[in-house]
């Protein structure tokens, strides 16, 4: 079993993804699974694309910015697009977008499952903390449901169990943001969780394992 996950860091949101991807390192490591990580400069399309040629991995994390059609990463360097061909993996795209288009055309080319968001994949952060990502109290709520579909495929469950937990922890804290002991920061950030609760999407074999 192997893992891709691309990590670029050349701005505030891609840095917060990044830092809290090392969960995910961790995990997989711990589950003796190999892991290829793209981690800054080297989430280039070069690289990614050799990995899939010459080391085909069983999943693909991709943290990094986009579009309908196109996930990018380091400076924003197209990785992913319509065009692409990831045969037979899962694909999680932490990422704006790309679950409307881009998705759809990767199963269409060979993809095993998919998930992404519908539209952007939206972070709550707090400034006071922008230089601390694993402290942000604010980006936990949205980062710890997101990471949780990773882990979740990394002990074994299915693509649908991923997702499905994924919402669960969203909807959860979502509850908390909007309750009456919610801090004024919670209850302002609550919109957005909502909106990657409502927009995430699972595209194929939801029985997929990695």
């Amino acid at each position: 079993m192997t893992v891709l996950i691309t990590r670029p860091k050349h701005d505030l949101i891609t840095r917060y993804l990044c830092v809290w991807s090392e969960e995910i390192l961790a995990i997989a490591r711990a589950h003796y699974i190999t892991v290829y990580d793209l981690e800054g400069e080297k989430a280039n399309r070069k690289n990614l694309e050799s990995y899939i040629k010459n080391r085909p991995p069983s999943f693909v994390f991709l943290n990094g910015h986009g579009n309908a059609e196109v996930v990018t990463g380091h400076d924003n360097e197209p990785l992913v697009d319509i065009n692409s061909r990831l045969p037979e993996v899962i694909v999680y795209a932490r990422s704006c977008d790309a679950g409307q288009v881009l998705g759809s055309a990767l199963i269409k080319n060979g993809t095993q499952a998919f998930i992404g968001y519908r539209r952007k994949f939206i972070c709550g952060y707090t400034p006071e903390k922008m230089w601390k990502p694993l402290e942000d109290p604010i980006a936990r709520l949205f980062l710890v449901p997101s990471n949780l579909i990773v882990s979740t495929l990394l002990k074994g469950h299915s693509v649908q169990d991923a997702h499905a937990r994924s919402k669960e922890e969203m909807y959860k804290n979502f509850k908390k943001m909007i309750s009456s002991k919610a801090t004024y920061e919670e209850r302002y950030s609550a919109r957005w969780l909502w909106s990657n609760l409502n927009n995430q999407v699972l595209l194929g074999e939801g029985g997929a394992k990695i």
